[in-house]
């Protein structure tokens, strides 16, 4: 009877067959913490991708027009394509003589600089993960696109 029960449990342990299911059951929950961070990570970048669509297609509108001294027009247009409100739109325009930034946009360079304008949008917004993660995050992320054009 206890060499019955002995050679039971001698086949019971060269049994093979729930050694792949034990094995992925090991596997599984460090598969599943990569697929949702792998997840979060495109849906964030995608984000990040919008916002600098949205940067680069309001700076169209100056390549196409002439040189202007306002361009506060294009925190609007960046807001709406990037779905955020236009507080979060920066927009920046300067004017370089000689590579030197100069306070007065509309200002002239002394004759024989280099004159350069440029115009800048930055957009900034957060990203939130859909999943969370404890103490490592699940907080919203800071991201921002900025685009400049050079337009004289």
């Amino acid at each position: 009877m206890v060499a019955a029960r002995l050679g039971r449990l001698l086949a019971l342990g060269r049994d093979e067959g729930g050694a792949s299911v034990i094995e992925f059951a090991l596997f599984a929950p460090i598969l599943a913490v990569m697929v949702m961070g792998v997840s979060d990570l495109s849906m964030g970048y995608s984000r990040k991708l919008t916002l600098e669509s949205a940067a680069f297609r309001s700076l169209e509108k100056v390549a196409v027009g002439s040189v202007q001294t306002d361009y506060q027009f294009l925190k609007a247009e960046a807001a709406a394509g990037a779905g955020v409100p236009q507080s979060n739109v920066t927009v920046d325009n300067w004017l370089e003589c000689d590579r030197v930034r100069q306070t007065d946009f509309t200002g002239t360079c002394p004759t024989g600089q280099m004159t350069s304008r440029y115009v800048q949008v930055t957009i900034n917004s957060t990203y939130t993960p859909r999943f969370n993660y404890g103490p490592l995050g699940g907080s919203p992320v800071p991201i921002s696109a900025s685009a400049a054009l050079r337009i004289q």
